[in-house]
């Protein structure tokens, strides 16, 4: 019983589903995964690097023969050896390297932070259209509920010689048109729906209920596309240290145990021994390269260069945008409230505007253009709700305000 009253209220979750369902979901979307694996990514990298701190152990089998050899050389040596390489020190190279990987992983860290705004942003665009195509579509129906009445009691007097056809006739053709409006905007509201759907990784199901956005608190705060940016160019920056001319110190030992056969040992003056310790410590530096490796750090520099330019030009071009969409908020709530306003003087005209119509003090015409200005006010009333919602999100979204912040404030 408790599990299928659990059940119960999950479905009907899923039944009127809105923006708290939604966005929770989204950031668990496809794109959304794909940008947390690169982080795993960049720490398996991370790893990888280290291990060039790490001594290399190997271990080989060797058979060698020769069938013309000089009389004090072996033609024939079969053995192994086990050996360690190391590197103590190769220019501060590695060192580098791992800076670059840190800033790379920290630079994927908020590439997924970034990609989880964008696509909750991208789910509360979708999830407003498909609410105003899913209120055009209502403001819609009842257009064709008041036209199916008046088709209805119009048959009945043009039955009785009581009016004319014409006014049935041009009744007829708006509701032909209603129907054909109703028709697309279910086409249109499928559309929003499998794009919602595919953005909140959620099955939709019809209707949605409207939920209201807070009123972003907005505050300087850097979004994390920016801070994403900013590690590049330490990625960039620290790959510029590997170039360099220091010189490479390496140590390697090795055990070998080997058997030679078919040379003249000379009385055992000449024995090769069988087993063998190795110590090699070597060191290797660029002398002359014809300027090869400072022409690469040239070019990192460079590439270090563009790519602040590049995070300058995109801080600038972020903040104009967000001061744009601080006052679209203020736009949207004009058009709201003067949408608002319309749509309660049609409403209330068109009562009387229907009444003389009833009364036969008014042609069709008349009648019908007010009823497609009524028709119109509604949807362009709920559509600009919905437009105001949308500008608190950009808004938020313009700032780097979590934008799952806007709804926790509503509950």
């Amino acid at each position: 019983m408790r599990n299928t009253a659990l059940f119960l209220l999950t479905a009907q979750s899923l039944l009127c589903a809105d923006l708290s369902l939604l966005l929770p979901s989204a950031k668990t979307n496809l794109r959304v995964e794909s940008a947390r694996l690169e982080i795993q990514k960049s720490a398996a990298q991370l790893n990888e690097a280290k291990t060039a701190y790490f001594p290399t152990v190997s271990a080989t089998a060797l058979y060698k023969k020769k069938d013309k050899t000089p009389a004090f050389e072996p033609n024939k040596i079969q053995g192994a050896e086990i050996g360690a390489q190391i590197s103590v020190f190769d220019g501060f190279r590695r060192e580098a390297l791992l800076d670059a990987l840190h800033a790379s992983m920290s630079s994927a860290t908020h590439s997924l932070a970034q990609e989880e705004q964008n696509v909750l942003m991208e789910t509360i665009t979708a999830y407003y259209d498909y609410l105003d195509t899913q209120d055009r579509l209502h403001v819609n129906k009842e257009k064709k509920n008041e036209l199916l009445s008046e088709v209805e009691r119009y048959e009945i007097l043009v039955k009785n010689d009581l009016a004319t056809t014409d006014i049935l006739k041009s009744l007829i053709a708006s509701k032909l048109e209603a129907d054909y409006d109703e028709q697309n905007l279910k086409t249109l509201l499928e559309k929003h729906r499998k794009h919602l759907e595919l953005l909140s990784a959620t099955p939709v199901h019809e209707p949605l209920v409207y939920q209201e956005l807070a009123m972003p608190t907005l505050r300087t705060v850097e979004r994390h596309d920016l801070q994403s940016d900013r590690s590049k160019i330490d990625v960039l920056r620290n790959s510029e240290d590997r170039y360099t001319y220091l010189p490479s110190i390496t140590l390697e030992a090795k055990h070998k145990y080997m058997e030679y056969s078919g040379y003249d040992t000379m009385g055992g003056t000449n024995l090769q021994p069988l087993n063998q310790n190795e110590i090699t410590a070597s060191m290797t530096m660029t002398l002359f390269d014809m300027g090869r490796i400072s022409k690469e750090r040239e070019q990192a520099r460079i590439d270090t260069l563009k790519a602040k330019n590049l995070l300058d030009y995109k801080t600038q071009s972020l903040g104009n945008d967000a001061e744009i969409a601080l006052m679209s908020i203020q736009t949207s709530q004009n058009a709201y409230e003067a949408a608002k306003a319309e749509e309660e003087a049609r409403s209330e005209a068109f009562i009387f505007i229907k009444k003389r119509f009833e009364a036969g003090l008014l042609n069709s015409t008349t009648y019908l253009s007010e009823l497609t200005n009524l028709t119109q006010s509604r949807a362009k009333a709920r559509s600009a709700r919905n437009t105001l919602q949308v500008a608190k999100a950009s808004a938020a979204y313009a700032y780097g305000i979590d934008l799952l912040t806007l709804i926790e404030d509503k509950k």
